[in-house]
C-alpha cells in the first residue's frame, strides 16, 4: 500500500480512500452477488413403466390362458376341419381385446403379435394335455376308443386311422407336433396383431 496519495497526501495506514481528496487507495475485491433462486418447480414422478408382452406379464400370462382354454373348448366341435386355425386366430385377436380392457393399454402391432403367440402356445400346450389323455385311452381300450371318436368326432373313418397311424408312429407324430405348434402359434399371432390393429384404434 503507497504512502502518499497522488495529491500528495500522507496516507493513514490500512485507509481505503485519501483523507484529503477521497481517492481510493486500494482495489477493493469484487464480491460476485448471491444468484437469487426462484422457487422450486416440483418434479411430477414418472407413471410406473407397464410391463412388456411376455411370460412375466401376469395379465398376459392370465388373459392369453383364458382364450386358450375357451377356443380349445369352440375348436373341439367337429363342424370344419379348418376351425381349430380361424379359432386360434379369432383368439389372438380376443386377447389383444381382453388386454385392453384389462389395462387401458392400447397395445402396439408388435405388442399384439407376441400376445397372440403367447395365446397360440397355450392353446397347443393344452391341445397336447388333452392328445396325451387321448393316446393314453387308445393304448388302454383300443378298439372300442376308435369306436368312440369315429362316431363322436364326426371325421370319416379312414380320417380315425388315419390319425391313429399317426399317433402310433413317433416319427409322424413329431412332425404333427411340429406342424400343430406352427399352425396354433402362427394363427394367433396373426390375429393378435390384426386385434392390435383393430382394438388399438378406439
Amino acid at each position: 500500500m503507497p504512502e502518499f496519495c497522488t495529491c500528495g497526501a500522507a496516507l493513514v495506514p490500512e485507509a481505503r480512500f485519501c483523507h484529503k481528496c477521497g481517492r481510493p487507495v486500494r482495489e477493493e475485491p469484487v464480491l460476485a452477488e448471491p444468484e437469487i433462486l426462484g422457487p422450486e418447480v416440483p418434479v411430477e414422478p414418472r407413471p410406473p413403466a407397464r410391463p412388456e408382452i411376455g411370460f412375466h406379464n401376469r395379465v398376459a400370462v392370465r388373459t392369453g390362458l383364458l382364450v386358450a382354454v375357451l377356443a380349445l373348448i369352440l375348436t373341439s366341435i367337429p363342424i370344419s376341419p379348418w376351425l381349430p386355425l380361424l379359432g386360434m386366430l379369432a383368439a389372438g385377436a380376443l386377447s389383444v381385446y381382453l388386454y385392453n380392457r384389462r389395462t387401458g393399454e392400447a397395445l402396439s402391432v408388435r405388442a399384439g403379435l407376441r400376445m397372440g403367440w403367447m395365446t397360440g402356445v397355450f392353446g397347443f400346450v393344452l391341445s397336447m394335455g388333452l392328445m396325451t389323455i387321448a393316446m393314453v385311452l387308445i393304448s388302454a381300450q383300443g378298439e372300442a376308443f376308435r369306436r368312440a371318436l369315429s362316431q363322436e368326432s364326426g371325421l370319416s373313418p379312414e380320417m380315425v386311422e388315419r390319425i391313429l397311424e399317426i399317433l402310433r408312429s413317433p416319427a409322424e407324430l413329431l412332425l404333427s407336433l411340429a406342424m400343430g405348434f406352427l399352425a396354433f402359434s402362427v394363427a394367433a399371432a396373426a390375429g393378435g396383431a390384426l386385434g392390435a390393429r383393430i382394438f388399438g384404434k378406439q
